[in-house]
């Protein structure tokens, strides 16, 4: 009898670590790729540690199942799970860490970029770079240290809210700026999410060049023999294209399969069907932005235009000099998830729409732009505009000003426009358990102005 019910264990213990093995093994590539991706960037972009980024950015179960090695001659980083599934992402430069698939490695690299005179060192910020130590009337400092105390864990260390940055801007003055124990105003940090709102800067751009219109259908030669030929560029600025997706990151799903196991995320996502008639229905989609960047690619006759225009026409504009947008394998710009940039060219993103679109004495983006962006979507509740998130009735930050709106991030990368305030809030961090509703709250208490 003991020798059976051994038996039976045994079989049963068998039969589970087949059924996991068969169940999890498929998504072991995805983690290799998450992490070989994630390490590249950090070490290559960001130049952390590879005991930071382990600890931080791999820190959770599977991710931290994960083995990677660095290759500093090479510029790259490859990621296994115990040996399996192997992935490798290499540093292009400014095109950043690209995830590479196999054979059709089409080596993409950055063209020859011009420079204007760098003449940002005397400017103040945020149009230059002199940073100004200034009290500003109306603003109770004791108050807003407290409000970044409360953001932030103790010492500054990253253990449960995980705060790497924070930054307040009113009226173009920084009025606090602090980081958590290895940041620092050069750390370049994933915005995650927040690299869609950049897609809006760049189609809002166009469209003020007389390029493009907002609502033009029958975008794409694949969509023309079907309902998606009647998708404008609008449904998919506002999340309503109707095409079926899942925005789901913990198993095997369009969007894991578009950003690790492609090498054309737009392709992937161009090829989705349709769920609803478009402008119906709203549903947070990475793969729409990722539409969005190929159909923006559709718009230059060489890929290296496509390549600088980003860099040209904000990055320089802005004086985003940290700011890497990556790319797939097959040179398309990831525009759903993929851009580093220091939290102060963040604060300098924000500060275009702030100021409603008009840098520095010039209009980049066309006259009420800023007002189409931050109008919410007819289905979202009132919580999305544009590719920017929106704080109007009924309001997601119960206690922020109605007029707040923001481009937000995965792990909570947050950039908190508020017209009301004349001001900018920028939190970067580790960890969506975070209260922003009262961090926001605390900032706006500490200005009377």
């Amino acid at each position: 009898m003991r020798k059976k019910i051994l038996v039976v264990i045994l079989v049963l213990v068998v039969g589970g670590l087949t059924y996991g093995v068969s169940t999890n093994y498929p998504k072991l590539g995805i983690v290799s790729a998450y992490a070989a991706k994630k390490m590249c960037s950090c070490t290559f972009i960001a130049e952390r540690s590879q005991e930071s980024i382990q600890n931080e950015d791999l820190a959770l179960s599977p991710l931290s199942l994960s083995e990677t090695v660095i290759n500093r001659e090479q510029k790259s980083a490859t990621a296994s799970i115990f040996g399996m599934k192997s992935k490798t992402a290499e540093y292009r430069g400014k095109l950043g860490c690209v995830l590479v698939h196999g054979e059709d490695d089409y080596k993409v690299h950055f063209p020859k970029i011009v420079l204007p005179i760098d003449t940002s060192a005397a400017k103040p910020f945020p149009y230059g770079d002199k940073i100004v130590q200034s009290r500003v009337q109306g603003v109770d400092y004791k108050k807003l240290n407290l409000a970044a105390d409360a953001a932030f864990d103790p010492n500054n260390e990253m253990t449960q809210l995980k705060t790497r940055s924070l930054l307040v801007l009113h009226k173009d003055s920084i009025l606090l700026e602090r980081y958590a124990k290895g940041y620092d105003s050069s750390t370049e940090i994933l915005g995650w999410s927040m690299t869609k709102s950049l897609m809006n800067t760049w189609i809002g751009m166009l469209v003020k060049d007389g390029k493009v219109d907002i609502k033009q259908k029958d975008l794409f030669e694949d969509w023309k023999n079907d309902e998606r030929k009647s998708i404008s560029i609008n449904d998919l600025l506002q999340m309503q294209s109707g095409l079926k997706w899942e925005e789901v990151y913990s198993e095997i799903s369009p969007a894991t399969k578009m950003l690790y196991n492609s090498e054309d995320n737009g392709k992937v996502a161009l090829q989705l069907p349709l769920e609803f008639p478009p402008g119906t229905y709203w549903e947070y989609s990475s793969g729409t932005s990722n539409i969005i960047s190929k159909y923006l690619r559709n718009q230059y006759s060489s890929h290296d235009d496509y390549l600088l225009f980003p860099h040209e026409r904000i990055f320089q504009k802005l004086n985003m000099k940290s700011a890497v947008l990556e790319v797939d394998e097959a040179g398309g710009y990831i525009g759903s998830s993929y851009c580093y940039a220091t939290t102060r060219d963040w604060a300098r993103f924000g500060t275009l729409y702030l100021r409603d679109g008009v840098w520095n004495n010039e209009r980049l983006l066309p006259e009420g732009w800023v007002d189409y962006t931050k109008t919410p979507a007819k289905n979202s509740n009132g919580n999305y505009g544009a590719h920017f998130w929106t704080n109007a009735s009924p309001k997601f930050h119960k206690d922020a000003p109605e007029d707040m709106f923001s481009a937000n991030g995965y792990e909570g990368q947050r950039v908190f426009i508020i017209p009301s305030k004349d001001l900018i809030i920028v939190r970067m961090g580790l960890s969506e358990n975070f209260d922003f509703n009262t961090l926001i709250k605390n900032i706006c208490d500490s200005i009377e102005t």
